[in-house]
């Protein structure tokens, strides 16, 4: 990573400039690309970059899915109680992992196959960058990136080296997602649909995470290197571990949290990958915490042929069917309704003139559903999606994924955009060929395009591919 003496924000121009370089070079695998494409039985070795609960999930699960096919090679964590959690959960497996502050010393290996990258989201882009450069695959979460700029050129370079990227959506390779996605793509199972809607309850005290006092790190945490290139900023615990997400120097709040899952089948079951236009209101209503993402959220998105609304708020748990969130499909013969728990059909009805039996020679109205009503059970977990993963790094087909990383990156962006149109006050247009935000006739947005990146702190800026 580069050292400069200065931060730097990645505009579009450099930005369009790397991209476009990439994809001239073509796929040049480079490194140990060809091991992984070798035998079917070779053992793979993986990297876990940020041990935090979600990285350690899914470490277990790559590992749960590969068996004696997959081994842990190495963690990367800046608090190192998070690399002896993880050393503790698998030396009962024989595996006694070597340990790494800094990232780089992964990607140095040449014995290393996979990087896995669970680190809070401002963390997601370099390694990716530097493992692809350096012939690895990766599997990295939710959302792709931190910001649409970064999103690009990490697909730009998995492109360039020809990696096997998958992106941490996991209910695409959860069966009862499948199967509803299915249903709905099986013809017009709910006549015409003009809607769809996704949304967040929860109903948190007005205290939230609290106001806790900036403080010193914890014993042996590598602060500076945690903050990477976000601002400099003292040490708070509500911006360190787990609640980094409610903050947008790091992450993007409920938006990129959860809706970056919901909407996902939004995407997926209306076969679209980007919307027109989007207008979104927000902000912190209720809550008197420090955070500075919103509590209160309302985002309607135009896709060709439909309206996506996003609904979230942080202190009221009242949602449709008594649940907290989901995804509706709203049809003209039907609402297919999807969460983790199951999937279901609730038929509309079509109100019709028949004979009255009781009286001969009379009409009386009576309801038809217009399509049958379905009720199916579900379940959510990793597992599947690591499995995907790990038969598409063996075969070297990236269109075996089912989260492929242009897949992911145009999910993530299009909840980036709700934030922008949230934080600017006012509706934005999605160039979606371009890749920036436009005004109503199609002319560069300067003031919203300042958005699509970010500064990076000196010492941090991403690192050129």
């Amino acid at each position: 990573m580069s050292k400069s003496s200065s931060s730097r924000r990645v505009g579009r121009r450099s930005f369009l400039a790397s991209s476009s370089a990439a994809v001239l070079a073509g796929a040049v695998p480079v490194g140990r690309a060809a091991r992984a494409a070798g035998s079917a039985n070779e053992r793979l070795a993986l990297a876990l970059i940020g041990c935090g609960g979600q990285g350690c999930h899914d470490m277990m699960a790559m590992l749960d899915a590969g068996g004696d096919g997959v081994t842990l090679a190495a963690v990367c964590d800046v608090d190192p109680r998070h690399m002896d959690m993880i050393c503790d959960q698998v030396a009962d497996r024989g595996m006694k992992p070597d340990r790494y502050e800094d990232f780089r010393g992964i990607i140095d290996r040449k014995d290393i196959d996979i990087v896995l990258v669970g680190t809070p989201d401002h963390w997601h882009a370099p390694p990716v960058l530097l493992a692809c450069q350096a012939g690895k695959d990766v599997y990295v979460e939710k959302p792709l990136a931190h910001n649409i700029v970064e999103g690009r050129l990490m697909v730009a370079a998995a492109r360039r080296y020809g990696r096997i990227v998958q992106v941490g959506q996991q209910q695409r390779s959860n069966p009862h997602f499948i199967e509803a996605m299915a249903y709905l793509r099986s013809g017009r199972p709910l006549g015409t649909i003009l809607r769809t809607a996704t949304y967040n309850l929860e109903n948190e005290s007005p205290d939230g995470i609290g106001n806790p006092p900036d403080s010193d790190p914890p014993p042996g945490v590598n602060y500076d290197r945690w903050l990477g290139p976000a601002p400099k900023r003292p040490f708070n615990p509500n911006r360190f571990h787990g609640r980094w997400r409610w903050f947008f120097d790091y992450a993007g709040g409920m938006m990129c949290d959860w809706n970056v899952h919901i909407q996902d089948l939004v995407h997926w079951g209306m076969g679209v990958d980007a919307p027109l236009s989007v207008y979104a209101v927000g902000g912190k209503r209720h809550l008197q915490d420090n955070r500075d993402t919103p509590d209160t959220m309302d985002v309607i998105y135009e896709y060709p042929g439909f309206i996506q609304v996003y609904q979230m708020c942080k202190w009221s748990r009242h949602g449709q069917y008594s649940h907290t969130y989901g995804t509706e499909f709203y049809g003209t013969d039907g609402l297919l309704f999807i969460n983790r728990s199951g999937w279901e059909v609730r038929p509309e009805v079509k109100i019709e003139e028949i004979d009255d039996p009781d009286q001969p020679g009379s009409k009386k109205q009576a309801t038809r559903p217009r399509t049958p009503e379905i009720r199916k059970q579900g379940s959510n977990t990793v597992l599947p999606h690591a499995a995907n993963f790990l038969a598409a790094v063996r075969s070297r087909r990236p269109e075996d994924l089912n989260c492929e990383i242009e897949v992911g990156h145009r999910i993530a962006t299009a909840c980036h955009l709700g934030n922008i149109a949230m934080k600017l006050g006012r509706k934005i247009w999605w160039d979606r060929r371009r890749e920036i935000i436009v005004t109503a006739d199609g002319r560069p947005d300067e003031e919203a395009n300042v958005h699509l990146g970010r500064t990076y702190r000196a010492g941090y800026e991403l690192p050129e591919v």
